[in-house]
């Protein structure tokens, strides 16, 4: 457009700057460029038809006719408006061009933040199924304890805890005492709800730091970081107790169990997990064979 500038210039300055000619190409053509540029591209406009009428005069001389005459007047006019349409309408097909590539982006953009949204969502249902898995791996199902394979790992982990801390760890194996006789005269259900029975309260009474298991069949494993072996007498006691006195009712029957409860501690019975847990077992044993229904500490009397 500035090269168009400069051309009319020098055309309406060889005409002898008629001035339906003049006036008009410096409008439009100024009006062209502010459209496009701004002030800057008015005032090059501007510049650019001095330049072309300078360079005109300079080689054909300075005329001055300012034609005012009917058919001058209409032939500028009609001149000026096909112009006038043409800039316009080359303006409209980019600006169309333009708004077409914009909406395609903006249609590229809103895709890819749906498709990313759905991979999002569909990464968090896999992270949260991997989560429910892994939790499942390591959970009995019946009662919603962690299972021996969970123990394997955090017992060998607690105990490298406490062995830098130079804290106590205990170990508690739980039995619930004549548990066949609970099966075979109530039935595997009532067996069950017994087991729950028994989960419920150890969940209830853990600390946060405690880790309830179920070892196997009717046998529940207890590990209590940071406990020393007195405290553990107490807990252990409590609990034999507070089982005891709870009737649970499972349909017409109301059913009483006792707990034997065997009891092994770092670091006086034992610095590997192994030995925590077997000794854990043996003072269950002799609590089985003690009586029942009592707590047994490795090494130590029956309470």
């Amino acid at each position: 457009m500035t090269l168009d500038s400069v051309l009319f210039g020098a055309w309406f300055a060889y005409l002898g700057f008629p001035l339906w000619i003049t006036f008009g190409m410096c409008a439009v053509t100024s009006i062209n460029l502010a459209a496009y540029q701004g002030e800057r591209g008015a005032v090059r406009s501007i510049v650019a038809l001095a330049i072309g009428a300078a360079v005109s005069t300079a080689a054909f001389g300075f005329r001055f006719a300012p034609e005012m005459q009917w058919p001058i007047v209409v032939l500028c006019i009609l001149g000026l408006l096909l112009y006038q349409l043409s800039v316009t309408s080359t303006a409209f097909g980019r600006n169309h061009k333009l708004h077409e590539a914009r909406e395609k982006l903006r249609q590229g953009e809103q895709a890819l933040q749906q498709a990313n949204d759905a991979l999002q969502q569909q990464l968090g249902e896999i992270n949260a199924l991997q989560a429910a898995l892994s939790e499942q791996a390591t959970r009995d199902p019946l009662t919603g304890l962690y299972n021996r394979r969970y123990l394997d790992d955090t017992l060998e982990r607690e105990l490298a805890r406490c062995k830098r801390e130079g804290q106590p760890l205990s170990v508690m194996m739980i039995d619930i005492d004549h548990f066949k006789k609970v099966n075979d005269t109530y039935g595997h259900p009532a067996g069950d709800a017994v087991l729950k029975l028994l989960a419920d309260m150890l969940n209830q009474h853990a600390r946060s730091g405690d880790v309830a298991c179920r070892y196997g069949g009717e046998e529940f494993l207890m590990l209590l970081p940071h406990m020393p072996l007195d405290v553990a007498l107490l807990r252990a006691e409590q609990w034999r107790i507070d089982f005891a006195s709870n009737t649970l009712v499972f349909g017409d029957f109301h059913i009483q169990c006792t707990l034997s409860v065997g009891i092994a501690t770092y670091p006086g019975d034992g610095t590997s997990p192994g030995i925590l847990i077997a000794n854990a077992d043996l003072a269950l044993y002799r609590a089985k064979h003690g009586g029942r229904n009592c707590v047994v500490a490795f090494g130590q009397t029956t309470l």
